[in-house]
């Protein structure tokens, strides 16, 4: 926490710090010859550890009663030196070496089991990395993943394997009804809240499943389209179909209606905000890309600082952030973890050693979201669908 806080990373700071921590002397020689893959897979164990607890906290099992084994999966990416992009390689612009690391896990949410958890370069398509997943996942098995595994290639595999998925409906995709006549959403979702039907997917019409639509609170939307906006770019111009399109949330599954009403749909896609959380205050204002050195190209210590820098984040979930949002909420104030993180950052002398109720004033003056009359904002409207 202190190297984040400074945006420094050295063997030299690393013996410091534990030194000062554990009251013995060690150098950074010996840190160094420490730095090996018994490390990596030591602190790799910590993070699937801690990360088990904190998945595992918000499941419901009745709603996952159908199924042999809940799979999540999920991904994130970190800018890094581009001393690393012989590893990590993403692309190259204007000459310049973009070097990005992806996290990619894979977790059984009933029973905290991480059979895949891997940086892997950014060029490596999470579609292909989707595939993988065949290799755990079996007949009777659910399937909840990021929009960016979606596939319907994939869809049709597990479907005919008798594995069940959920995930959101990527924008672009052709919906036909089973009359073969293509949908547009948003006149088929005038004047109704949600709907729950069966649709085929594709040109060629090659994927048949359940589709279950919610319109968005008038607030969440204003955000989606505000977000939109703001990240637009040349290379990047939305439809008014796409802004329109953004007033729903809309998922695919071929779980039936008599396993899961919509709402359940949901509700089991919650699952993937305990670690969406976690991705979320990863880049947060937590300086991690400024303190790996742009010279220091060791794997084992660079995954090993990612590894660490998870695991710091993981605890930070469990025993700040939610805590914190349990006792605020009981205050009907919503506590942002973006804004928690980085005031943690800039004040962690003074929190290092004090109780949740301590810091609970602080928390609820400038880390909340603003709040406007009865007007309640995204993450309690939304907590489990963004």
């Amino acid at each position: 926490m202190q190297m984040m806080r400074k945006g420094t990373n050295s063997y030299r700071n690393w013996a410091y710090i534990i030194s000062s921590i554990t009251g013995q002397y060690v150098t950074k020689q010996a840190i160094s010859l420490r730095m090996t893959n018994a490390w990596l897979t030591t602190v790799k164990s910590l993070v699937e550890t801690t990360i088990k607890k904190q998945i595992s906290k918000q499941v419901n099992p009745h709603l996952f009663k159908q199924f042999k084994n809940v799979w999540l999966q999920d991904s994130t990416c970190l800018q890094l030196p581009e001393t690393l992009y012989e590893k990590y390689r993403c692309n190259v612009q204007n000459g310049k070496k973009s070097t990005v690391a992806k996290l990619n896990i894979v977790m059984n949410v009933l029973n905290g089991f991480c059979p895949v958890m891997s940086w892997e370069g950014f060029n490596v398509s999470e579609p292909l990395l989707g595939k993988r997943i065949t290799e755990v996942a079996h007949k009777g098995d659910l399937i909840i993943r990021d929009l960016g595994y979606f596939g319907l290639s994939s869809f049709r595999d597990l479907q005919a394997s008798g594995v069940s998925f959920l995930s959101k409906l990527r924008y672009g995709v052709v919906v036909y009804n089973l009359q073969g006549r293509r949908i547009d959403l948003t006149e088929l979702m005038k004047d109704k809240e949600w709907l729950d039907t069966v649709v085929l997917l594709g040109e060629q019409k090659e994927l048949q499943t359940r589709m279950v639509v919610v319109r968005l609170p008038e607030e969440v939307i204003a955000t989606r389209k505000r977000n939109a906006r703001k990240h637009k770019s040349s290379t990047t111009r939305h439809s008014k179909d796409y802004y329109d399109q953004l007033d729903y949330i809309v998922f695919i599954t071929n779980v039936s209606n008599d396993v899961w009403s919509y709402k359940e749909v949901c509700d089991a896609y919650r699952v993937r905000w305990n670690i969406e959380i976690l991705f979320k205050s990863w880049k947060s204002g937590l300086h991690i890309d400024k303190i790996i050195p742009a010279d220091k190209v060791k794997t084992e210590r660079v995954e090993s600082f990612l590894y660490l820098i998870l695991l710091y984040l993981t605890w930070f979930n469990i025993l700040l952030y939610e805590p914190l949002k349990l006792a605020l909420f009981k205050k009907s104030k919503y506590l942002s973890i973006l804004k928690l993180a980085q005031w943690i950052t800039l004040n962690y002398p003074l929190f290092a050693n004090v109780r949740i109720k301590q810091i609970l004033p602080h928390a609820e003056r400038y880390c909340c979201y603003e709040t406007r009359g009865d007007r309640l904002n995204n993450l309690a409207k939304l907590f489990a669908l963004t």
